[in-house]
């Protein structure tokens, strides 16, 4: 191989380690890393620079590995829209709490410090009557609100085991779960959307009057 050939397997290395530099999103810039590292590795073995080639020999697999990261969370997120949270991943954080039939979990304007999860039995949310079941989430909207105060009652239907997390926790699982974090925020939308519906048919049906719609 001719020196100038060399030559330009290095400067197209350096070059594809410049534009990792540019990139805006990490399976990108994975992918030229890699290609990179293809490059400096072809590069140090023709020109015998044992340092380079032991370094990006190195660096090679962990880029690789960081890529199959990457589509993983892409195919984890995709799935987000069509599957629930996936509480399992909460479960190490979690502590364990049993309420008796017909107690109060938490009620309206109680501080919203911890998210629940249903492990046997059932509990409703007053005003909107709503019933949420085992394997279940529940106290995902005060914890996120604003003032971080409960928005409702909660009481349990016969006896109820849970297992709680508190919010700093939960932020933490964010960090290294995007997409339990965008599965979370699905599930506080449509049971917002559920509660608004709720009480807009309670108050056509208890007033008989004309409710306007909220968008």
């Amino acid at each position: 191989m001719s020196f100038q050939t060399v030559e330009l397997i290095g400067f197209a290395a350096s070059a594809l380690v410049f534009l990792t530099f540019c990139m805006q999103t990490l399976l990108a810039l994975r992918l030229i890393a890699a290609a990179s590292n293809i490059l400096f590795i072809i590069y140090a073995v023709v020109a015998g620079l044992t340092p380079i080639l032991v370094l990006h020999g190195l660096l090679f697999p962990i880029n690789i590995w960081r890529l199959q990261q990457q589509l993983m969370l892409r195919r984890r997120i995709a799935n987000t829209f069509s599957h629930p949270p996936e509480i399992n991943i909460l479960m190490p954080f979690m502590t364990f709490e049993k309420f008796e039939a017909g107690s109060q979990i938490f009620s309206k304007g109680d501080l919203a410090d911890r998210l629940y999860v249903i492990i046997d039995g059932e509990v409703r949310v007053e005003g909107v009557e709503q019933t949420i079941k085992t394997g279940e989430i529940f106290g995902e909207i005060g914890l996120f609100s604003g003032e971080g105060l409960r928005t409702g009652t909660v009481s349990a239907v016969g006896q109820v085991e849970t297992s709680w997390i508190n919010r700093t926790t939960v932020m933490k699982v964010f960090e290294d779960h995007p997409d339990f974090a965008l599965a979370l925020t699905m599930l506080i939308t449509s049971r917002l959307i559920e509660n608004q519906t709720t009480l807009h048919n309670q108050l056509k049906s208890n007033d008989n009057i004309t409710v306007p719609s909220v968008s």
